[in-house]
């Protein structure tokens, strides 16, 4: 059936890709378009391997290196491009990703102990965690390809991580194809290359989690231990998503029976967290909600001259479906949003298959999927809330899980409904219908 369903999706987005290049041709042949175009096929390519009736290496060995020498072949024609179009590869996205690497060159000039208390005096708390990490590697070897080549090795263990967080839901092929499917998108090789805080925060994520199940099964106190010990790390990332995760967590504790002295410690924790950050909360909402970056953003997507009631609809549409892929330039300008195309093309085939997972957790009562849900749902919730969902840095952090949710919810429909293939195409159909919307206008 997996098999049946990536061919579907291979053919239909190879149809859909080219039907919206004819219709605007004018802004069709860039290259980063053409990258894009590449980088699905090959990343269906893959995963149609993968998910033949007949295939049954789904072992972490072979996830680990498949996901660490595609990303990096595939990071290699990325900055090709983008040394073309920039001269450079910090990726289309200089702002942020040149302040990370001013800082971290100049916390290695002045030395490391005087770097970090001008850092802890003057700097914001939730940027420290990536400063210090980038900092210290840069130390070792002070080459921006090394911390790229230090992200994609974190990229392939958190697809290990997933592949693992998986197993406790549905058989190892699923598993394996949801990891393998997130690990391979084109987006996640895009932020692998970038000086970005975002790599290093999903691998936190991605392993508080690795540990909550790993507690959960072994009961082990140990790895509830390292579960926290992440949370505490991703403070100095971004403390509202970490209050998400802890929610989670906490919930999780709460409804079983030999987790509610826990449950108390951690909601403790959180209230903690929710205290501690809650004026860097509001600072951010107030930042998109009133008026500043939200006009940006908007602007930037075509719906700038709409009301704020339709704005909000526009947010939370793309926060519990999106994000939506650009394919095609809007000016001459190459944009970075092109490239995240193709990996947030297959996403959008799997968002049918996530509220599936969501509506078959509750219905068989799956009290284990509690916290991915929960915390999912929430970070959906909020970045539509702050008009953020249409940024993909701030929706990143739960998108990983969001690849689970759809294969288990999959696993679920297959094994109790054989789906007809009217039904399958309609749906394809709607999908197609969202590209062409986004892209076609």
């Amino acid at each position: 059936m997996l098999f049946k369903l990536h061919t579907h999706i291979f053919i239909v987005g190879i149809l859909a890709f080219g039907i919206m290049a004819s219709m605007v041709m004018e802004r069709a042949m860039s290259i980063m378009t053409l990258g894009a175009f590449f980088a699905f096929i090959t990343q269906q390519g893959l995963v149609l391997f993968f998910s033949q009736d007949n295939h049954t290496d789904y072992s972490e060995k072979t996830l680990f290196y498949t996901v660490l020498i595609y990303i990096s072949l595939l990071a290699v024609v990325l900055m090709l491009i983008s040394l073309y179009y920039e001269g450079d590869t910090f990726m289309f996205s200089k702002t942020d990703a040149m302040l990370y690497f001013d800082a971290c060159m100049k916390k290695i000039d002045m030395g490391l102990i005087k770097g970090f208390a001008i850092m802890m005096k003057n700097g914001s708390f939730d940027d420290w965690g990536a400063v210090v990490f980038d900092t210290f590697v840069m130390y070792i070897i002070p080459s921006k390809y090394f911390l790229n080549t230090i992200y994609t090795f974190f990229g392939a263990i958190s697809a290990v991580f997933l592949y693992k967080i998986g197993k406790n839901f549905m058989p190892d092929s699923y598993a394996f194809l949801a990891s393998l499917g997130y690990a391979t998108s084109s987006y996640m090789v895009f932020f692998n290359c970038t000086f970005l805080k975002e790599p290093l925060f999903i691998f936190i994520v991605i392993s508080a989690y690795y540990n909550l199940y790993n507690a959960i099964s072994r009961q082990s106190a140990w790895s509830l231990f390292c579960a926290g010990f992440c949370l505490l790390l991703g403070v100095f990332f971004r403390p509202a998503v970490v209050a998400f995760i802890a929610m989670s967590i906490f919930t999780y504790y709460g409804i079983t029976e030999w987790g509610k002295a826990i449950s108390l410690f951690l909601i403790g924790i959180v209230l903690v967290i929710l205290v501690v950050s809650f004026s860097f909360m509001q600072s951010a909402a107030d930042a998109y909600t009133a008026g500043g970056d939200v006009d940006a953003i908007f602007a930037n997507n075509n719906s700038g001259s709409y009301s704020s009631t339709f704005n909000y609809f526009v947010s939370y549409y793309s926060a519990f479906f999106g994000p939506f892929p650009t394919l095609f330039s809007k000016s001459e300008e190459p944009s970075r949003l092109i490239f995240y195309g193709a990996g947030l093309m297959y996403k959008l085939f799997l968002i049918i298959p996530f509220w599936i997972g969501i509506f078959y957790s509750i219905k068989k009562k799956n009290i284990a999927m509690i916290p991915l849900a929960m915390f999912t749902l929430l970070e959906m919730a909020s970045t539509g809330y702050i008009y953020a969902s249409l940024e993909l840095r701030k929706v990143l952090l739960h998108i990983p899980l969001t690849y689970i949710i759809a294969f288990y919810g999959l696993f679920q429909l297959f094994q109790s409904v054989k789906i007809p293939f009217a039904v399958e195409m309609s749906s394809f159909l709607i999908i197609v219908g969202m590209l062409m919307l986004w892209n076609v206008r």
